[in-house]
């Protein structure tokens, strides 16, 4: 197997940080807007039962994925969904044409928010949800790591969300000085340190504050340092499809398009969740 090494480390923008909530957005960023499919890295934790999105808002053009470490949270949105998410759990948002969603969390939380980019053909596709409780996520022992795979397959362990274009999203939990080598030949691989720090060799370490993005090849090493375990998100798939047009919290192919997802979205046509949009 050809080993995929760390081909850069891009240092995620440090959002909030303000004693209650610390947030990380690895992408998008100048020199970089997408990882696969992935447009959108959002790593969080906060004390309190304030959110990053529990105020009703808009999506359109994105699938939404959300992975919950810690903590748990009401999810309702203008298609009438109503969910609650448990640690461990994972949810699936298409927001296609475009669809309002809100999350209340109970208390403190600590996860990942993703988005993925809708190929063109499938911008304007009606809205879809689904979660994905912690038991149904499989989970297996490799080297020093255990892996849960939440999207796509490491190793013949498939994950149960299926996305509209493959996606790669993984949890990897090293043993303290733990070490493991994984499968994961897919197009475009980086990976987030959750908690603790990697050891990269000759001294180098990373930890949480950034995205490293792996050069091509069909298997990753991960090894953590002596001093403490670490968690890892592996991310990846093959590039998203299209022109990437960022208005907010819409993500469309053309200028035209992401008028238009403003443009409904201020007329209603995404719905309506406690009257919003006025």
């Amino acid at each position: 197997m050809t080993e995929r090494l760390i081909s850069a480390v891009l240092p995620a923008q440090r959002v909030i940080d303000d004693g209650d909530m610390l947030l990380w957005r690895a992408l998008p960023q100048r020199d970089r807007i997408s990882l696969g499919p992935f447009v959108f890295i959002d790593h969080y934790r906060h004390r309190s039962r304030r959110g990053i999105g529990d105020s009703p808002h808009p999506h359109a053009g994105i699938e939404v994925i959300s992975y919950l470490l810690e903590g748990e949270v009401e999810h309702r949105d203008s298609e009438g969904f109503r969910d609650r998410l448990d640690a461990g759990d994972a949810q699936w948002i298409r927001a296609g044409r475009g669809m309002l969603h809100a999350e209340q969390p109970a208390g403190g939380r600590h996860g990942l928010q993703l988005w993925t980019s809708l190929p063109p053909e499938h911008k304007l596709i009606e809205p879809a949800y689904a979660s994905f409780r912690r038991d149904s996520i499989p989970e297996f022992e490799l080297g020093d790591a255990r892996v849960r795979v939440i999207a796509g397959n490491i190793g013949g362990h498939a994950g149960p969300m299926t996305t509209t274009m493959p996606t790669l999203l993984a949890h990897v939990r090293l043993a303290s000085g733990g070490r493991t080598v994984l499968p994961v030949p897919e197009e475009e691989l980086g990976l987030v340190v959750l908690d603790g720090q990697l050891d990269l060799g000759d001294g180098k370490t990373l930890g949480a504050g950034a995205l490293a993005v792996l050069a091509p090849g069909d298997s990753v090493e991960l090894r953590a340092t002596a001093q403490g375990p670490a968690d890892v998100a592996l991310l990846g798939g093959p590039p998203a499809q299209g022109q990437i047009f960022f208005g907010g919290p819409f993500v469309m192919d053309t200028p035209e398009r992401l008028l238009q997802a403003k443009r409904d979205f201020a007329s209603g046509k995404m719905g309506r969740l406690d009257g919003v949009p006025f």
